[in-house]
């Protein structure tokens, strides 16, 4: 899958610093939080790994073959974070991994007072749109494609931890804080992309009414009426649990669509308008700007 939310690369060790060639790790720790960036350095595999803590895993240059529990084995790739409740045991193979092209992947370690605290304060304080339900890491949706907002924050994050800042602990837990709160709403936006979540029917009912008429025009106004609500109650429904407009949505979901329809037909033209664009130049640089490459090269690139 094409993907260009890539996380920055950190800098790398130099050679004196390798202590080994296979997951050379380097810490940075703070109170609650301490971010690992392991590099490897050959080709390897069934590495084994293990954090004591809740992690998030960010992939950061090259390719690694995960092999978790109760999954199948697969790529993990750039552009791709995983959530993993403490404890987990990992195998990893790393099949291209050469001297002069090492991967980089970052492990951020949590621990549980920590992302207990930030979840409790939201509910508390910020409850989910008709409280039909808790804000909670769903562990079921592990395995997430970066959105640029999670990229954003995930680069602030680690810029700060890996820099000098004297106030870089306080600027740190303001940065995961805002962090947790984006990755509820990728896992959010996951669930309902999937039609996995049940809890909401409102969201549940516009994402079906979305599906069933990407072809068709569908405006702010259209989704008032199919939601029966207002235009401002129904953007606080969105951006609360999503973190996006309907509009955003619509967009995300027709791009989804495209990448479907164009390895299909393998036609620009009649994804275009299958899709209800009126206009190819301008699906074309919408694509292009979401996608990282024009529809023409993405059929090509499958």
């Amino acid at each position: 899958m094409i993907n260009n939310r890539l996380v920055n690369t950190l800098p790398f060790s130099s050679r004196h610093e390798l202590s080994t060639l296979v997951e050379n790790r380097r810490a940075f720790t703070l109170e609650n939080l301490e971010l690992n960036v392991f590099e490897t350095y050959k080709a390897s595999e069934k590495v084994a790994l293990q954090f004591d803590d809740l992690v998030m895993i960010n992939m950061i240059q090259g390719k690694k073959v995960m092999h978790l529990q109760q999954v199948d084995s697969f790529d993990y790739l750039p552009g791709q974070t995983m959530v993993l409740p403490a404890y987990s045991k990992m195998q990893i193979d790393f099949p291209e991994a050469t001297f002069t092209d090492p991967t980089q992947c970052t492990a951020l370690t949590i621990s549980k007072s920590k992302i207990d605290g930030v979840i409790n304060r939201l509910n508390e304080c910020y409850p989910k749109e008709q409280h039909l339900a808790d804000w909670k890491l769903d562990m079921n949706l592990f395995h997430l494609y970066n959105t640029p907002e999670l990229t954003d924050l995930i680069n602030k994050l680690f810029q700060t931890i890996t820099g000098d800042n004297v106030l870089k602990d306080a600027l740190a837990d303001l940065a995961f804080n805002e962090l947790v709160i984006r990755l509820l709403q990728t896992q959010s936006l996951l669930s309902l992309d999937i039609a996995k979540t049940k809890t909401n029917t409102v969201l549940q009912h516009i994402r079906n009414y979305i599906h069933a008429n990407l072809s068709e025009s569908i405006t702010v106004e259209i989704l008032e009426k199919q939601a029966n609500m207002s235009k401002s109650s129904l953007f606080r429904l969105f951006k609360n649990e999503l973190g996006i407009t309907p509009i955003e949505y619509i967009i995300r979901t027709r791009m989804q669509q495209a990448k479907s329809l164009l390895r299909k037909t393998k036609s620009v033209k009649e994804t275009c308008f299958s899709l209800g664009f009126n206009d190819v130049n301008y699906f074309v640089r919408l694509f292009k700007s979401r996608v990282g490459v024009t529809p023409g090269a993405y059929i090509i690139g499958e």
